[in-house]
């Protein structure tokens, strides 16, 4: 029987594709890789195997040519694969050429039969590398853009990082990355030399230059959404103008993730929360839910039917598995939640409430009890 399997993890691969419904999902938690497993749709989800643990993930990438899983660490975790893909075995990869061992996000691409895996980190460096991780370039021109220099983040120590790499759908040479806070950057010389699309800042904002994730149309790559703290924006000039169509005010004030319908490209869907991660220290609540647009973005409904109300935990990560005729989106959340729907958002059900926290670095610290978060920031210095 082919495995299909998802890959769940904060910023690592969130799309992928098989001959039906999720039998095995690798999660990316402040814990390691948990492994959950089921035999059939509709049979019940058994957690099989750990690996990598104590290390907090950041992301999983699958590589199909090699059939290689590696995985990102924040901190100083730095960089690990599993050879055979099954999760089961770990090597730490010696990293030659990144300053940094906080790798932030990871993607890849196969271009004419030749692999190249991307890796961002923590402070915001993007690295290349042509043998499978084994040793990496900087592509250096990204900390030459102007302005540069005033990139940030809030939470101490400050570091910038970079959070998203996207791929033109059909220009090898062109690709984008998101620097939180910093940038949302565009190379047209395959990471030579760089350019910010700015179009959506508003000086006045709140969470200026905080971008998230980035979203290109398959078929028609002029048209672009750009989930940021202050909402979400959409281009349809390639990133020259954007235009907010939904503001932070409204339902969903901290969209993260982005994914077009595959029936339909003028439907999205973006999961999130209300609150923004200020908001969750002090309330310890996120109200996450998903939002869906028919119409490009227009307007929105909430198919949230099978949700708690409120969903208590930031959404921290979420993919699509595709096959003919059938998609599965699942949800990991800071409170240690797994979430799925396959019936293309009518229901959604809780697959598993006891793995540990999925998190972008601290964003899983605003659930904990008190006592509990207290000696996680005193461990962290924070």
């Amino acid at each position: 029987m082919t495995e299909n399997i998802t890959y769940l993890s904060p910023n690592g691969q969130n799309v992928t594709y098989g001959t039906g419904t999720v039998t095995r999902m690798f999660v990316g938690t402040v814990e390691g890789v948990v492994t959950l497993d089921r035999k059939l749709r509709g049979k019940p989800w058994v957690e099989t195997a750990r690996g990598l643990e104590g290390l907090h993930i950041s992301a999983l990438l699958a590589e199909p040519v090699s059939g290689k899983l590696f995985a990102g660490c924040h901190g100083d975790g730095g960089l690990w694969v599993s050879d055979d893909g099954a999760g089961a075995e770990w090597r730490r990869i010696e990293t030659g050429g990144m300053e940094h061992a906080h790798v932030y996000t990871l993607a890849g691409r196969t271009r004419d039969g030749k692999v190249t895996l991307f890796a961002g980190t923590s402070p915001a460096r993007l690295y290349r590398s042509a043998d499978l991780g084994e040793n990496w370039t900087e592509l250096s021109g990204l900390r030459d853009v102007p302005g540069s220099e005033n990139w940030t983040f809030v939470p101490p120590p400050h570091h910038p990082h970079v959070k998203n790499i996207v791929f033109h759908p059909t220009d090898p040479a062109t690709f984008f990355v998101l620097v939180e806070q910093g940038a949302l950057l565009k190379t047209t010389d395959n990471g030579r030399t760089w350019t910010e699309l700015d179009g959506y800042v508003d000086e006045a904002d709140k969470s200026w230059r905080e971008v998230h994730r980035l979203m290109i149309h398959p078929h028609d790559p002029d048209l672009m959404y750009l989930a940021t703290g202050e909402g979400l924006y959409r281009t349809r000039d390639g990133g020259a103008g954007f235009v907010n169509v939904h503001h932070r005010g409204e339902r969903m004030g901290y969209p993260e993730f982005l994914f077009f319908d595959p029936s339909d490209h003028k439907t999205i869907l973006m999961g999130g929360s209300r609150f923004n991660p200020t908001e969750w220290f002090r309330d310890g609540i996120a109200d996450s839910t998903v939002l869906q647009s028919r119409d490009q973005g227009d307007s929105w409904t909430e198919p949230n039917a099978g949700f708690p109300n409120p969903v208590i935990g930031a959404f921290e990560a979420m993919s699509m598995h595709l096959w003919y005729g059938g998609m599965m989106l699942v949800i990991g959340t800071a409170t240690g939640e797994i979430w799925a729907t396959d019936d293309y958002c009518r229901s959604w059900v809780c697959l598993d409430d006891d793995v540990p926290p999925l998190s972008k670095e601290d964003h899983h610290l605003p659930f904990m009890s008190d006592a509990d978060r207290a000696a996680a920031m005193a461990e962290r210095g924070i």
